[in-house]
């Protein structure tokens, strides 16, 4: 009888993780992360998104022609589809908060270096080396928020954290616009020191402070339980519980002593007896079951499907501001981007005195971007409300119909208005596709395969960026109605493939 009551006692004092923070509740901890998580959002994707403006502003200073303004936009895409695969394993093996905290502040630091760089050869390699450190902040980032949040509010937390997303489509226009708008300089001997410098201070805050507010969370303890480190588990459910209701977790438990459950193993553990190609081996094993039946077949077509939706979307995106900025000087306001676009570019020459240099930016270059921004705001608010009653397939179709309409109606479009409503369902509708592309591959493989799935996927898809930033910086001078016709032509296939796959209508 002892022994039985004895075990009874030991059994309810064994908590399931998920139970301890059903427990202590929805407080601080919960807020302030989804808030840094907006923070290190907004400064991954400002990193790729802010080349799009400071490819126009630094022309002058770097001489560039069009192909090599598509190469410093593709640069640190680049190193993010390098990297975030790789980043998902290792913030396995080393901790999510670790690859968080090392990703974020290397990328500020490369970020800062980056100011003061004159070349553009080495301004290119240092942004590579950006996109491989914010790699590990969107390989990390989701699993770390969602492991703070109990099962039913996960999806709600990622959903508002990746909102920040069309926030960085706002901030980043509004900011260039704030600090390019003033035309000052600063001469440091042979360095001159000009404003869109600046913008990649601007682009790294954000990230810089939901670093430093991070360093005061301890890592998952989901993850700890599941590298079977109970007692470091432990003391960070006594974090959460004191930071969120100000008492000890035994109290919130009512128990002097506990132990959590043990969680599932995250993985192969890729850091332990591996060095370089024994790393990569075991990744490819670990990737080889995707590309099994029965889901080896959808998951090619979902690959092919999301690298189009970036590549239509992200890629148009990037080139959005030099193709605004490039109209806005045009005489004739009746004409189509194309006749516009077609007109060469003067790149100058023999430039002596720096200080000499302009490189305008319209203002309706940044209110059109703003316009965009917003747009992406209102539908992703929206999105969700018309998915159960229409479908997710439906959805998907239609926005992909009418983004392909949209591309095919701009080679005639003289209006300056009907040109921005054309370009805004063009990048809009494919982008806002991406998410809900997204939870469709998760329905399509196992539950086991589903973490890389999506990673696979979203390397795939900034494969996409990297061959779009680049098409268009050779081609769309010379071939823009081929450029936009081939845009166009891979949002047709996106929408062949959305048809043929097996996508549930329901969410």
């Amino acid at each position: 009888m002892h022994g039985s009551r004895e075990s009874n006692t030991l059994s309810r004092n064994v908590w399931d993780y998920d139970m301890v923070l059903e427990k202590i509740g929805y407080g601080k901890t919960q807020w302030i992360l989804l808030l840094v998580s907006g923070l290190l959002t907004i400064t991954s994707v400002a990193a790729q998104q802010v080349m799009s403006i400071i490819v126009i502003a630094s022309h002058c200073e770097f001489h560039t022609t069009q192909a090599e303004k598509g190469v410093m936009m593709a640069a640190s895409v680049t190193g993010i589809f390098l990297s975030t695969y790789i980043w998902g394993y290792i913030s396995d093996d080393i901790g999510r908060r670790k690859v968080l905290l090392y990703g974020n502040f290397a990328s500020n630091a490369l970020q800062f270096i980056l100011m003061f760089v004159t070349s553009i050869s080495l301004f290119n390699i240092i942004n590579l080396l950006v996109g491989i450190s914010v790699g590990g902040v969107s390989a990390a980032l989701y699993a770390y928020l969602s492991e703070f949040n109990i099962p039913r509010h996960r999806a709600v937390a990622i959903n508002y954290s990746t909102m920040f997303v069309s926030v960085t489509a706002i901030y980043v226009p509004a900011t260039a616009w704030l600090v390019l708008s003033s035309d000052w300089a600063i001469t440091l001997g042979d360095f001159v020191f000009r404003p869109w410098r600046l913008m990649l201070l601007v682009s790294l805050l954000p990230g810089l402070i939901g670093g430093l507010i991070l360093l005061y969370y301890p890592e998952s303890p989901k993850l700890l339980l599941s590298q079977d480190k109970t007692e470091e588990a432990k003391e960070a459910v006594g974090w959460i519980s004191k930071f969120n209701r100000g008492k000890p977790i035994q109290q919130v438990l009512d128990c002097d002593e506990f132990t959590l459950k043990s969680e599932d193993p995250a993985g192969e553990n890729l850091l332990s007896d591996s060095q370089g190609c024994g790393i990569v081996s075991k990744i490819v094993r670990a990737t080889i079951p995707l590309f099994h039946k029965p889901h080896g077949f959808n998951f090619i077509l979902c690959n092919l499907a999301l690298f189009g939706m970036f590549f239509s979307s992200n890629g148009m995106q990037l080139w959005f501001p030099e193709i605004v900025n490039r109209s806005s000087g045009a005489e004739n306001n009746s004409s189509t981007v194309c006749e516009i676009l077609s007109v060469p570019v003067e790149t100058p020459q023999n430039v002596t005195e720096t200080l000499d240099c302009t490189d305008p930016i319209s203002s309706k270059t940044y209110i059109d971007n703003l316009i965009v921004g917003f747009a992406f705001l209102i539908g992703f608010s929206i999105q969700g409300t018309l998915l159960n009653p229409l479908g997710r397939k439906n959805v998907l179709l239609a926005a992909l119909a009418v983004a392909a309409l949209s591309g095919i109606f701009l080679h005639f479009m003289g209006n300056p208005t009907g040109v921005l409503i054309l370009f805004c369902l063009y990048i809009l509708l494919p982008g806002l596709s991406i998410s809900i592309m997204i939870g469709a591959i998760v329905d399509l493989v196992p539950t086991n395969l589903r973490s890389k799935a999506v990673s696979f996927c979203m390397s795939m898809g900034r494969l996409g960026i990297i061959a779009a930033t680049n098409l268009m910086g050779v081609m769309l001078q010379p071939y823009c109605n081929t450029t936009f016709a081939i845009f166009t032509c891979t949002l047709i296939v996106c929408i062949v493939i959305v048809h043929y796959l097996p996508i549930k209508n329901s969410a």
